[in-house]
This record gives C-alpha cells, structure tokens and sequence, in this order.
C-alpha cells in the first residue's frame, strides 16, 4: 500500500512540474516504472495518466450560431456600440452559447477593467470558442489581473494537444497582461516542438506583445531569434519572431548571419526576406551589411528593398554609403526616400557637398525633396558655402512646385535649417492649404524640440524661444484644427520649458472653447494634455459619447461577394470586407462611399514598408465630420499585407481615414480596427505617394 502511495505522489510531482517537463519524456517515465512495477499496476498507472490527460467533461449545449444577420446578434452589437456594460454582464451568464459567445466579444473591443470578474468567468465555459474569445477579450483589458486569471485557466497537463486552441490564445493574451514573472516563464518554455505549431504562435504572440509594452528578457530573444532562422516553424511565428527582432537595435543573431544571408538571397516569400534584412541590420556583422550592399540592386521587391535600407541605419556610416547611392538611385521612390532619411541620421557632416551633387542629379521629386530634407540637417556651420547652395535650391524649387504635398516635402527641408524660423512662420500666415499649414507649424516644432536649439542659436537662443512661444500661442488659438493639434505638442515638450514664457490665465479654455466634438477630438485631447503637463496634474483622455449607430440596413445588403473598388489616380485596389469582423466600420465605409464623400480625397500619408493612409477631409489628417464610430477590436488581426483599417486618435475615435497596409504590421493588432483586405491591387497600393487622389469608391454586391 505505502509502494502504491508512492507512485500517486510521484504521478502529484510529474503533473505539477510538467509544464518543466513536457509530454516528450511521457514514454521514458512509462518504461522505467514499468521495469519493476507489476503489469497490473502498471495498467493502473497509465489509466491514472490518461485520466489525467483528458480534460474534465463538460455538458454538450447546442451549437453557437455565428453570423450577424440574426436579429439577436445584431441586437447584442448594438448594446457593444453603446458600451451599455451592465447589459453585456447580464448576457455574459445567457444560457444561449450565441448570446454568451457576442457578449464576451464585445467587452473585447470595449476594454474597461470592469469586465475582469465577468470575462473571468468565461474561462470555464462549455463552449471552447467562447472560452478562446474570453481568453482574447481578457488579454484586450492590459492588466496584471487578467493576466493572474490567465494564467491559472492554462491546461499544463495537454499531452494530447486537446487544449492546444485555448492555451495557445492564453500565451498570446498574456503577453497583453502578464507580469515580469510571466513573461520569464513564456520566454524559457523550453518543450515545444516545431510541430507544436499552435504552442508556437502563442509563444511568439506572448513575447512580441510583451515586447510591446516594452517588457523582454534575453531567454525570449535568443527564442525569437532561433524560431526566425529556422525552416519548419510556422511562417506566421516566423513573421512575427521577425518583427520583434526588427523593433530592436541590436539582436543576437551572430550564429544566424551566414544561414540568414543565405535565406534573403534564397526565399521566395518577400515578407520572410523583409525579416531577414532587419535582423542582419540589427547584427550589426560587417559582412551582413556587406552582403545588403551587395543585393540591394538585385532585390525586386519594394518593400524588401525598403527593409534592406531601413536595416542599414545603425551600421557604420563608411559601410553604408554606397548603399545610400544605389538606393537613391532606386526606380521606386519608397527606397530613395527611405535611404534619405537614413542618411540624415547616418550621414557625415563632411561629405555633404558631394550629396548636394548628388541631389542635383537626382530625377524623381520626392526622393530629391527627401535627400534635401538630409543634408539641409547635416550641412554644419563650417561649410557655408553648401548650406548657401543648398538654401538656393530649396527657395528656387519651392518657385516652381505647385503641387502642396511636395511642396509641403520642401517646407520640411526649409526647417531643417533652424535659420528659416521667420520664413516658415510667414508662410504659416500665408498658407492658402490645410497641408501647407500644417507642414510649416511641423517644421517650426521640429526646430523647437531640437536638442541643440541651444547650440546652433547661441545667444540668440532666448529670443528665439521667446518668438516660438507667441507663435505657439497664436496658433493653439487658431481655428486650424491641425495647427491647434501641433501647437498644443510643441508647448509641452520639457526640454523647450514653454512654462515659463507663457502666460497661461485662460490660454487653454479658450482653445478648447474653439474645438467642435466629435470632430476636433485630436486637437481637443493635445489641448488638454498640454493644460495637464502645465499645470502639473495627470491627464485623462476624455471620451467621446455614443453619437453614431450603426445602420443595419447597410450591412444587410453585404454580401460574401460584395466589394469596394477603390479607384485611384495611380490604378484601381479591390477590397474584400469583413462585415462579421467589423459590422460598424463596414456600414460606415459603405455609408460614406455611396453618399460620394471619398470622391476626389487624397492618400494624405504614405510611409514605405508600413501603410497608406487616406480619407481626410482637410487632407493633412487632422479632418474629420461631425460624428465617431466605435472600435471593433475583437478579431483585429494585421497578420497578412493589404489589410484595411481604420485610423483613429484612440479607442473609440474612429471616422472616415482608413489605412491599407504595405506589410504584415502585427504591433497593430487588437489596437486598430481591421475591416478588409486588398484581394487585388497590391502593385497600386505600393506606387501610391502622398497626394495621390481616390478618385471614387464604388460598392460592388
């Protein structure tokens, strides 16, 4: 009897460490014990252990019914557009799995922390897909007390792999919520296997959103690291290993820069060859930036050829140059404006006459605009000569440009040279466009938030933060939403100590008094932020009330057919939607194309590698109309290129600027709302720059 006893105990310690262990010395344990126990106590034995394997029954209920073409779903999504939380609480305990399954995904794209108990709860459900999406909806919350439920609901005893769906929605979700301690236990799993194909995404989930928060250990590089460079992981664990390792300045990849090198020659997939070209950047290897000198002009891909130059930044300046030249040189704009702002982080002072030679030569517009933004930062005092040239050009290009986007592109190069504060002030009065507005308040901002204002003005530094402070001022008073915005950031920058200089009395209610909500909800928020950071107290962002429902009638009509044809001044882009992902984003979409508004709007940002933005009514994305939407945040998922979403100043701030991605863009999950994907179109979207015009978008059913 005490032998038996002996044999429990040992089965409590095996399934208490086995998350240490691991199934793989399941078979090991059974030999050895089975070598001197009898084999009737060993048929008890692997009973025990199979027993213990199968997770607990739980009551079969009838099948959840997805899809929001049933009234109650609609009903229910209506109550998560309302954020009417006592509702959602009463429907979380239905005994309908449907009602259960949409409530606990509302609270998703909600977010408060009052649903932790509620969402809690859910962890034991019958259904498994209503426990996975609580799992999610808890991660969405970010605290350290979802992260504690979490990871008590984490079935360590799955041998089988029947548990694998929810623990790993677990392991990604903690990542949003987990703790230090958490993370070190995630980073140092050691028992998973390539195959273990869903443990592994929950794993790089969980390290990349800890990493997001701004939280890593070594233990969990040196993982992400091993999954990137190896084949047989599943791409998109590779895809997001890689994006941790791009978001890092240096990555311990030293063993991997031969077989990575090797890859980015190799792989056909171009978003595994992006990755690559980051982590070989971030080796900082002579030979890795070498060898992406070296293949930059036998890339054929723009967006790896993007990664290529953007991996180039911390390398030693000598290493690069060369690359810098070819890229600016490169038949897509997206690189020479990528290596030009490489070279103004990168460059030597020294050289920059022999780059103004460059950008003389240089055809494309952009990339010249870009390369003058470069070496107007770079040109030092010592070579007046060129930073005379150089102010020539700028004046006499600005004569001759008329299109304000690139106008605006020459403006920013103007405030590079922290000398033109009078010329960049007047054209603020002058400017006829919102873009040309904002574009000069920018580079006054930029000049102010220069950590060698002090230097590069000498004595008259004083009286030129002095001037800055009046304009500021003048401009948070303003009626430009986009001016107020900028200012109201320019005025809280520590280091500019605008306390002092400005007379506060009633400065910041009076601007508020000038935003209209919903709509100047960005500027309304800076406004606040920079009142807070003034009068020392902490600020909160405020919300914006439930003012727009979402019409049913709309999304009705959304077929599995239906498609937005996005017609541009560059080509057409075919956009699939997801009505089910994102019903109130769709209706809103489809709303505003029918009624004409994208007609004639401008793809107003552009940043190469990363998204096209558009649908601004000012054109410089500080429009909006008078009325939000809410996010839908429950399946957002960034994971694939051409992902359509919405831009917004914050939870629940959303309206009529969408995004479309160039790249998987993972860092966006669960924060931006998905609504679409490009089904064809992927060539325009990659040749769009800033200005470039929607000519309409048509609903097609």
């Amino acid at each position: 009897m005490k032998f038996h006893l002996m044999i429990l105990s040992f089965m409590k310690i095996y399934f208490r460490s086995y998350n240490q262990i691991g199934p793989r010395y399941l078979a090991g344990i059974l030999y050895a014990f089975g070598s001197f126990i009898r084999p009737g106590l060993l048929a008890l034995f692997m009973l025990f252990m199979l027993q213990a394997c199968i997770p607990p029954d739980r009551k079969t209920e009838r099948p959840i019914e997805m899809g929001i073409q049933q009234a109650k779903v609609q009903e229910l999504m209506d109550i998560q557009d309302k954020q009417l939380l006592d509702s959602l609480y009463l429907l979380i305990e239905s005994d309908d799995p449907t009602t259960r399954y949409y409530a606990v995904r509302a609270l998703a794209s909600i977010g408060t922390s009052a649903s932790l108990d509620p969402l809690s709860s859910r962890l034991e459900d019958e259904h498994e897909t209503i426990r996975i999406m609580a799992a999610r909806s808890l991660g969405q919350l970010e605290t350290p007390e979802a992260g504690f439920y979490l990871a008590r609901a984490f079935d360590p005893w799955d041998t089988l792999g029947i548990s694998a769906p929810m623990n790993s929605a677990i392991l990604g979700a903690v990542g949003k919520s987990g703790d230090s301690t958490m993370l070190h236990h995630l980073a140092t799993v050691s028992q998973y296997q390539i195959t273990d194909s869903l443990y592994i995404l929950g794993q790089v989930k969980g390290l990349f959103y800890f990493q997001r928060h701004g939280m890593m250990v070594p233990k969990g590089t040196r993982r992400m690291t091993e999954i990137l460079g190896t084949e047989g992981y599943p791409r998109v664990a590779r895809i997001i290993a890689g994006y941790y390792l791009a978001r890092l300045k240096t990555t311990e990849v030293d063993t991997l820069i031969p077989g990575l090198m090797t890859a980015l020659r190799s792989e056909p997939d171009p978003e595994l060859r992006i990755l690559f070209a980051a982590a070989l950047g971030n080796s900082n290897d002579e030979s890795a930036i070498r060898s992406l000198v070296g293949l930059l002009p036998l890339e054929s891909d723009v967006r790896v050829k993007v990664a290529m130059v953007k991996a180039m930044a911390y390398a030693p300046y000598e290493l690069i140059k060369d690359g810098l030249r070819i890229a600016l040189k490169d038949t897509f704009p997206a690189v020479g404006i990528t290596a030009s702002e490489i070279l103004m982080k990168a460059g030597d002072p020294k050289e920059t006459p022999d780059w103004l030679i460059l950008a003389r030569g240089v055809k494309d517009p952009w990339v010249r605009g870009h390369l003058y933004q470069a070496i107007s930062y770079l040109c030092p005092v010592y070579l007046p000569v060129t930073r005379t040239a150089i102010q020539n050009d700028l004046q006499d290009a600005l004569k001759k440009i008329e299109d304000p986007y690139l106008r605006a592109v020459y403006f920013k190069a103007l405030g590079k040279f922290v000398w033109n504060v009078p010329r960049l002030r007047n054209e603020w009065f002058n400017a006829s466009s919102p873009v040309l507005k904002t574009a000069a308040i920018e580079s006054l901002r930029d000049i102010s938030d220069r950590p060698d204002f002090g230097f590069v003005f000498g004595q008259s530094a004083w009286s030129i933060r002095r001037n800055l402070a009046d304009f500021f001022v003048t401009a948070l008073l303003s009626n430009d939403v986009g001016s107020v915005s900028i200012a109201a950031q320019a005025l809280r920058t520590p280091k500019s100590d605008y306390k002092s200089l400005v007379k506060r009395d009633s400065l910041f209610e009076l601007a508020l008094a000038n935003c209209k909500l919903p709509r100047d909800y960005e500027a309304y928020q800076d406004i606040l932020q920079t009142k807070s950071y003034f009068e020392n107290t902490t600020f909160k962002a405020p919300q914006i009330p439930f003012n727009h429902p979402i019409d049913w009638t709309v999304v009705t009509r959304v077929k599995e057919n239906t498609r937005a044809a996005v017609k541009t001044s560059k080509g057409m882009i075919i956009i699939a939607l997801y009505p089910d992902r994102a019903p109130g984003t769709v209706a809103n979409f489809i709303q505003l194309a029918e009624a004409g508004f994208y007609n004639g709007k401008v793809f107003h940002r552009v940043v190469p590698n990363f998204v096209i933005q558009g649908g601004c009514p000012r054109g410089d994305g500080y429009g909006a109309l008078d009325y939000s939407i809410r996010s839908e945040l429950a399946e957002s998922d960034f994971m694939e290129p051409g992902i359509v979403g919405m831009a917004s100043a914050g939870r629940h701030t959303e309206g009529t600027q969408f995004f479309i991605t160039h790249s998987p863009a993972p860092h966006l999950n669960g924060r931006y709302t998905s609504f679409g994907r490009v089904e064809k179109g992927m060539d325009v979207v990659l040749s769009i720059l800033p200005g470039d015009t929607i000519d309409n978008v048509e609903i097609i059913y």
